[in-house]
């Protein structure tokens, strides 16, 4: 059945793109149903819990394009981004101190905005999760370091300095 989903998705795409193009007069929210054709690669091959994971920013990004251009729900429909890191944390079933920054920061965010209504200038408080994991938690090979004889960038790259030219 898969196979046979896989094979279909283009026809069923180009149906779905011409319903909401031609009955619906919205060329934009009928373009992005041709998403569906790589999403359904990769959802329909391996494991789908971990696929799910790996693919929610595309997820994402489908889904508020047509709560945009279908119903025209831009403003409450960016939340569908929070379906990312949701994901993340229910596919590795574990909280670590770098997932738990972002979530405070979320809370914070997410309170002061339906508290105060200021969302606008407000989400600049993300800038502060990258921040506080950069200082305070920062990841194995994240980090660089100099040596006499030239720089290293964690395990990946190694350049050494070439004084004799």
């Amino acid at each position: 059945m898969k196979r046979r989903l896989l094979a279909a998705m283009p026809l069923i795409s180009l149906l779905l793109f011409l319903t909401a193009w031609l009955y619906f007069e919205k060329l934009e929210l009928g373009l992005t149903f041709f998403l569906l054709i790589p999403l359904s690669w990769i959802l329909l091959t391996g494991n789908v819990l971990k696929r799910l994971s790996e693919v929610m920013p595309f997820v994402s990004l489908m889904l508020f394009l047509w709560l945009g251009f279908g119903l025209g729900y831009w403003h409450p429909g960016w939340l569908v981004f929070f379906l990312v890191p949701l994901t993340n944390i229910i596919v590795e079933r574990k909280i670590d101190a770098r997932k738990m920054v972002g979530i405070l920061v979320t809370a914070a965010y997410i309170t002061i905005g339906l508290l105060y209504d200021n969302w606008h200038p407000t989400w600049i408080m993300f800038l502060l999760i990258p921040i506080i994991n950069t200082l305070f938690f920062p990841q194995k090979n994240a980090y660089m370091t100099f040596k006499t004889t030239g720089f290293r960038f964690g395990k990946v790259v190694d350049v050494e300095s070439d004084d004799d030219n």
